[in-house]
């Protein structure tokens, strides 16, 4: 009877060791990988907690003159503790942000707000009093939104508006407490709700892309799980069709030649005795040793001292040029042999002839030679260079074999290998060797396969011009473009060719930009605008001047609301056009000069400028938009304004200066939100690739080990018995060879039938063609089996039990079909039956 073998898969506890039963919960498991670190979150975090301690540097540098002049109430040392504490607890938070724990940089956050609670309650408490004149506006509340926004980035969303409201509302109340004007109450009001509208800005913006970068993490965990599976799939495959390749060019042919016997018994014995080898063989594949790109570097250090000690050895980071770090990765070590070979060939080539032939007298020509390795996540590559004499490649002679076999030969011999020479005489040499599994190459269709691109940041020069975008090709004639050989890919040059170029071409899986994802819900939009036009509605209300013409305060009022519903109206998720943006501008100057014809000169209303910083607050949401350059201009514009309205009215432009400079930390603040923002989205982007490529490596590692495992045991549990009877040199009898003929069938079955190779399928198969069945089994299922394959199998079974003569065909259906599977009878009255997708027969 034949019968399979036991199917629990195995991993391999050590690269040369016995294999060791998979543990169910190794996150390895492509089928339910891991969640990976929510690399988004993450990385947002650690942005926001730089910007808070930038924040922090520029209003603590802002408030410092307001501190000074408000006295060093009540001493000066709980003074300048305060200040401290209020200033420097942000900017441990951003030093702290790349190397703390979780749990201590919350604690900084609520030590940061309980510090701003308490410095304001005790104000508030103790009785500062009057702030003395030029000097109005207490130094605490200058810094309100930075433990507000803190709290957001850590805190949950009820919990970060509650603190907000708390915080701005204690704002309000220092400025009602300490104010001199005649209504402090009206006027600590409006100065508590243009609090809470700047920072219920900025808060909303933290906890929107809290929200964003989640989802983010959410679609990159997806896709990761979706890239392991599929990876997953072509390693079972691919596996799978290499064993039962070797399946049938050996065992299955070895069992056929026994059973029919028409084969000398020595080549029956040799047959099987190579058979069993070769199954020896695949359950213990060698283990190919690899290299890490740091250990590659240090290689080629060594490497270039010893040949060259004047070349110059740096690193060509991808993600950050010319600061000497590396990607690191793996490299097998026949390819880091190759890469090494090649660049010293290249660089004893160099010391030898780049100098040119020596004069008779006078000094040797100084050449300067350099070795740079470069090293992304779909490969490396290193460039040997000098601006020595160089020479034409296609004058060299045929039989000199050191580039032809040296450099490039050897590289083609290695997987992913390639080498790319360039030189002309004048123009130095360069020697670009590269290692990358999978490349792309530029003019191309992608594979079918979509194997991931390989990217070259070299420069231009390095690339062969048939290769270059064509915007950067040059005439073959031009003598700057030197003249070059080999057989390197084009690869992509980031640098060269414009990034929605580059964007198509390679296709990655890219995780959603967090900017498009950066959405406000319109209930928090409309509430911003709503509260943005009451604020300065109640400051335009309290800064009327007596004898002055309403109608301007009414008429600049006017185009800064509606600029200001422009820049919020439309949806964060969409890219804002310029035409609008300049329309934003054009309504801001036209409230800027409508309010400047306003004031009088030396206003002493406690808002008389509440232009200024509504303005600022919609340049804050028009950077925010992604047009930070439009921002800024508005900005200068602004200044300009308040400039010639100071000349204007016989003022120092120095008092117009101070004005203005009070509201550029705010815009700064919103400018380094939307820089660190973007700066998260290109780390990101690198990070997500390489999490992704180390979930489908290790997929396809542990997919292909369990695939060649299961298909091992079911292969010696089926055929080795028989193959070791096989491999001794004495004759068959007849009932061996019949069982020889049967256990052929059974592994074709295997092979051919793989989705029926089950209980009881196996057991009546056997038993038909004991009895004389012809049995046929076909899969054409692929990888979507049938759900209900118990039932199918048990229906199989009971019909092949009817069958006592003739022949069968068992197939089984692709997916999507009506009926699961369909039976041929050719038995007396021929019929065909179908099965259902719960196991039921028709006719």
């Amino acid at each position: 009877m034949i019968t399979p073998a036991p199917t629990e898969p195995t991993v391999p506890t050590d690269p040369g060791g016995p294999a060791a039963p998979a543990d169910p919960t190794n996150s390895a498991d492509p089928a339910d990988p891991a969640r990976p670190t929510p690399l988004a979150t993450a990385n947002l975090t650690r942005v926001l907690c730089i910007a808070l301690a930038a924040a922090s540097v520029i209003f603590g540098a802002l408030s410092l003159g307001s501190f000074l002049a408000q006295g060093w109430y009540p001493t000066p040392m709980l003074a300048g503790t305060a200040w401290l504490f209020a200033f420097g607890l942000p900017v441990l938070l951003g030093l702290g942000s790349r190397v703390a724990p979780l749990w201590m940089l919350q604690g900084n956050v609520a030590l940061q707000a309980a510090s701003y609670i308490l410095i304001c309650l005790f104000l508030l408490l103790a009785g500062a009093g009057p702030l003395p004149e030029g000097a109005e506006i207490p130094w605490v509340i200058t810094y309100t939104g930075v433990p507000c926004v803190a709290v957001a980035a850590f805190a949950g969303r009820r919990t970060a508006w509650a603190f907000t409201v708390m915080a701005t509302g204690l704002s309000g109340a220092i400025r009602f407490a300490t104010t001199t004007e005649h209504l402090p109450v009206l006027v600590g009001l409006a100065d508590g709700l243009y609090s809470l509208l700047l920072v219920s800005v900025f808060v909303a913006l933290t906890l929107a892309a809290r929200r964003a970068a989640a989802r983010v993490d959410d679609t990159t965990l997806l896709t990761r799980q979706a890239e392991a599976r599929r990876a997953a799939r072509v390693a079972r495959r691919q596996e799978r069709l290499r064993i039962d390749a070797l399946v049938h060019d050996s065992v299955i042919s070895t069992l056929l030649m026994a059973g029919l016997g028409r084969s000398p018994l020595p080549v029956v014995s040799e047959h099987a005795a190579k058979t069993l080898r070769q199954l020896d063989a695949l359950r213990e594949p060698p283990v190919q040793p690899v290299v890490l790109v740091s250990d590659l570097l240090r290689r080629l250090s060594r490497l270039a001292a010893q040949i060259a000690p004047d070349a110059v050895v740096r690193v060509d980071d991808s993600a950050r040029p010319g600061d000497g770090a590396v990607i690191e990765r793996t490299v097998p070590a026949v390819a880091v042999a190759a890469m090494l070979g090649a660049a010293g060939e290249a660089l004893r080539n160099s010391v030898n002839a780049a100098a040119g032939p020596r004069a008779a007298s006078g000094p040797a020509r100084r050449v300067r030679r350099s070795v740079t390795l470069l090293s992304t996540t779909d490969g490396c590559q290193i460039t040997v260079s000098d601006d020595g004499v160089g020479f034409d490649p296609a004058a060299v002679p045929p039989e000199r074999l050191g580039i032809t076999q040296s450099i490039l030969g050897r590289m083609q011999q290695v997987p992913g290998g390639a080498a790319n020479l360039r030189s002309a005489p004048g123009h130095g040499t360069d020697v670009i060797i590269v290692w990358a599994p999978e490349r792309l190459f530029v003019g191309t269709a992608p594979a079918a396969a979509e194997p991931s691109p390989a990217v070259h940041r070299g420069s231009a020069a390095h690339q062969n011009p048939a290769d270059r975008h064509p915007a950067e090709r040059r005439d073959p004639g031009d003598p700057g473009d030197p003249g070059d050989t080999g057989s390197a890919p084009g690869f992509i040059d980031r640098r060269s060719v414009p990034r929605r170029v580059v964007d198509a071409a390679l296709d990655p899986v890219e995780p959603p930009s967090l900017a498009q994802t950066l959405g406000l819900s319109a209930v928090t939009t409309r509430s911003i605008l709503a509260l943005f036009v009451l604020v300065h509605g109640l400051l335009a209300v309290i800064d009327l001047e007596p004898g002055r013409p309403t109608q301007l305060v009414l008429g600049a009022f006017l185009p800064i609301v509606v600029a200001a519903w422009v820049a919020l109206v439309r949806g964060f998720d969409e890219p804002f056009p310029r035409p609008r943006a300049a329309l934003i501008l054009g309504l801001c100057a036209v409230g800027a000069i409508l309010m400047f014809a306003y004031l009088p000169p030396n206003s002493a209303a406690p808002f008389a400028h509440w232009h200024l910083g509504a303005i600022t607050l919609i340049l804050v949401v028009l950077g925010i938009r992604g047009q930070i350059g439009w921002a800024w201009l508005g900005y200068l514009g602004l200044a300009a304004l308040a400039v010639g309205w100071a000349m204007a009215t016989a003022q120092s432009p120095l008092a117009a200066v101070n004005l203005i400079s009070r509201h550029a930390g705010t815009l700064l603040a919103g400018t380094l939100f939307v820089v660190g923002l973007h700066r998260t989205e290109r780390t990101l982007w690198v990070l997500t690739a390489n999490d992704i490529a180390r979930a489908t490596r290790d997929a396809t590692l542990v997919a292909a080990i369990e695939e060649r495992e299961a298909e091992l045991r079911r292969v010696n549990a089926l055929a080795q018995p028989t193959l070791h009877r096989l491999a001794e040199p004495r004759p068959l009898t007849d009932a061996e060879r019949a069982e020889c003929l049967l256990i052929e069938a059974g592994l074709r079955d295997a092979i051919r039938g793989r989705v029926l190779f089950l209980e009881p399928v196996i057991t009546a198969v056997a038993n038909a063609r004991q009895r004389g069945v012809e049995v046929t089994v076909l899969d054409d299922s692929g990888d979507t089996p049938p759900d209900a394959l118990p039932a199918l199998a048990r229906t199989v079974a009971d019909v092949l039990d009817t069958v006592d003569a003739g022949r069968v065909t068992i197939r089984v259906l692709p997916a999507g079909r009506a009926d699961v599977a369909t039976l041929v009878i050719e038995s007396g009255t021929n019929r065909i039956l179908s099965v259902g997708p719960a196991g039921a027969l028709t006719t």
